[in-house]
This record gives C-alpha cells, structure tokens and sequence, in this order.
C-alpha cells in the first residue's frame, strides 16, 4: 500500500506545485522551472518506494517494458492524486482565471504530434537513465527532461505529457473536451518509446 500511496501524494505534488505556479502567473520560465523542479524532488522522495512513476503513461510503458503488473494499479492512484491537487487550487485560489488547463494552442494535430513526441523523449530518457541505478542522476535528468519539454512545448501544447496532470484542471476548469487528446499522445508516445529503446540496446548487445 506505501507504494500506491507514494504515487497518489508524488502526483498530487507534481500537479500541485506545476499548475499552482500557472495559477499563480508566474513566468513560462519559471512555469517551466517549477515543474522540472518538482519531478526532481518527487523522484527523489518517492523513487525508492514506488518507482515514482507519477504519470499513467510512464507505468503503461513501465508495465509494456517489463510486464509488471503492478505498474497499471498505480494509475487510479495517480489520476486521484491529481484530482485532489486541481481541488485543492480551485479551494485556495477560487477566483482565478486559469486552473492550470492544457489547451492546444497550435493545431490539434499539430499538438498531439508533439505530445507524443516530447512525451517518447521523456520516456526513452527514463529508460536509458535507469540502468545507472543511482537515484540523484535519475532524479536530475528526468526533472530536467521535463523542464525542456515545457520551457519547448508550453506555449503550444501546455506540455502536459501525463494524463494525470491535465485531468484535474480540466475538471475544474469544464474543459474536458480536449481530455481525450491529453490521455492518448502522451500514452501513445511512451509507448512508443519501448521497442525503440529495446531496438538500440540490442544492437548494442550484439
């Protein structure tokens, strides 16, 4: 139970802290700071119990990677810690303009191209910086991942990359049309990642 209780407070941090500092109107740099910054300190805190995968799309990739089913029982967990961060927000800051949402500001196709894009670099990243085993560099190269993929994405697709972190301010914020394009890209580019990251380290083997 730690672990799916790991996964509920890593995400409910991760949604907090990134779409608090939307909220907030800080600058895109420092939106995009924050929300690098959080999965660093998230991974740091949680790795050693759940993995701190913190993002459905993560543990379906984990769970096509290596098959462990435990990896799919941590997405309710995940999508409520979420949900319980967007609440939170609209609790402290009731007034505000923004909830934090992902929109597509370019084009719909053009945003799930580089949803699934920004999300399969995350995800190779992830994988390749695994195999080192120590928590520090894994913490660091993933939260610093994320941070490009906002600081790059942000203004065009709200750089979401994880379902759990859009479903929440959608939610609240009654705009859940787009949902469906925030849940398949970054599932579909993580996957993506898997035979890719499979392909080179067998050529690497051979």
């Amino acid at each position: 139970m730690k672990s799916y209780l790991a996964e509920l407070v890593g995400t409910y941090g991760l949604v907090l802290v990134g779409t608090g500092a939307i909220i907030l109107g800080l600058p895109h740099f420092w939106i995009s700071a924050c929300f690098g910054i959080i999965v660093t300190l998230m991974i740091l805190c949680f790795g050693p119990t759940s993995g701190a995968h913190i993002n459905p799309a993560v543990s379906i990739a984990f769970f096509l990677f290596n098959g462990e089913k435990k990896s799919l029982k941590y997405i309710p967990f995940q999508l409520a810690g979420g949900l319980l961060a967007a609440l939170t927000l609209q609790v402290l800051f009731p007034s505000s303009s923004t909830r934090g949402e992902t929109l597509p500001a370019a084009g719909i196709q053009e945003t799930f191209v580089i949803e699934v894009f920004i999300t399969f670099v995350l995800m190779l990243v992830i994988l390749l910086i695994i195999l080192t085993d120590r928590l520090l560099l894994v913490a660091f190269a993933i939260g610093f991942t994320v941070f490009l993929a906002a600081f790059f994405a942000g203004p065009y697709t709200g750089a979401s990359m994880n379902p759990a972190r859009s479903l929440g301010p959608a939610v609240m914020s009654n705009t859940a049309s787009m949902l469906w394009l925030y849940f398949i890209a970054p599932i579909l580019g993580a996957s993506l990642s898997v035979p890719v990251f499979n392909f080179f380290r067998k050529i690497q083997t051979n």
